[in-house]
């Protein structure tokens, strides 16, 4: 019997308690039976208490002000090309005309797809399985994560 080790993001939504609840119980089970993805496990873990423990910086005071400059001395109108295609498309014959029915069927056809990636793709089991009395929590942890980006993206710039 082959044994299916859960994935790093099936991991860390384990460890932010994120996944469904059958997702949940699968995982821990595998995780009594499985010393090396306790291990991997252990590793996020001690990544996500590092970087809660990082330093919140603020940007410095001129930030702005130099932002603001270098965008005044570069706006300038940005030039829009010419398309002589256009003229060419005027003189030629007009397209046939499609029944009707085919662009349903094409519609539909669209519709059936998404909806089949949709489900296959596994949104749908996480929107089903959000809790709403964490889902403020999440938010407010997604919207610190990507401060913590926009930050660091901020400081290399400024350096």
């Amino acid at each position: 019997m082959t044994i299916m080790h859960p994935k790093d993001q099936e991991l860390l939504r384990y460890l932010n308690k994120s996944c469904s609840e059958l997702e949940y119980h699968r995982i821990a089970r595998h995780m009594k039976a499985c010393a090396p993805c306790r291990g991997r496990l252990a590793d996020f873990l001690d990544v996500e208490l590092m970087l809660d423990q990082l330093a919140v910086e603020q940007a410095p005071a001129e930030l702005t002000d130099r932002v603001m400059s270098a965008l005044r001395s570069s706006d300038r109108p940005v030039p829009v090309p010419v398309r002589p295609a256009l003229e060419a498309q005027a003189s030629s014959p007009p397209r046939k005309w499609m029944p009707y029915w085919r662009t349903e069927l094409l519609h539909g056809m669209v519709a059936m797809a998404a909806t089949f990636l949709f489900i296959i793709s596994g949104v749908f089991g996480k929107l089903t399985s959000l809790d709403p009395n964490r889902w403020e929590a999440d938010v407010r942890t997604g919207a610190l994560q990507l401060f913590h980006v926009v930050e660091s993206v901020s400081r290399q710039l400024l350096s």
